[in-house]
């Protein structure tokens, strides 16, 4: 019996691929809330580590996700 195990693109991967607007500090990546943030953190294997705050600069709603923000990752290798 073969089981196939499917891939799936880390969010970064996905935010990029989908031209999202993103932002980051250091590892976290930072995403603006809105519908279509909504449905990839919903989908999101690890979305319980994922959390709110309000940006300082525009007064809007934005996503931490933390560690996720892959070229801080490759700049460490």
């Amino acid at each position: 019996m073969t089981t196939e195990l499917a891939f799936t693109p880390s969010i970064y991967a996905q935010v990029i691929e989908r031209g999202i607007q993103h932002s980051q500090h250091e590892s976290d990546l930072y995403l603006p809330v809105n519908t279509e943030t909504m449905a990839l953190i919903k989908d999101y294997r690890f979305r319980s580590n994922v959390t709110t705050f309000r940006s300082n600069i525009d007064g809007k709603l934005w996503y931490d996700v933390p560690f996720a923000y892959l070229p801080f990752w490759e700049a460490k290798k």
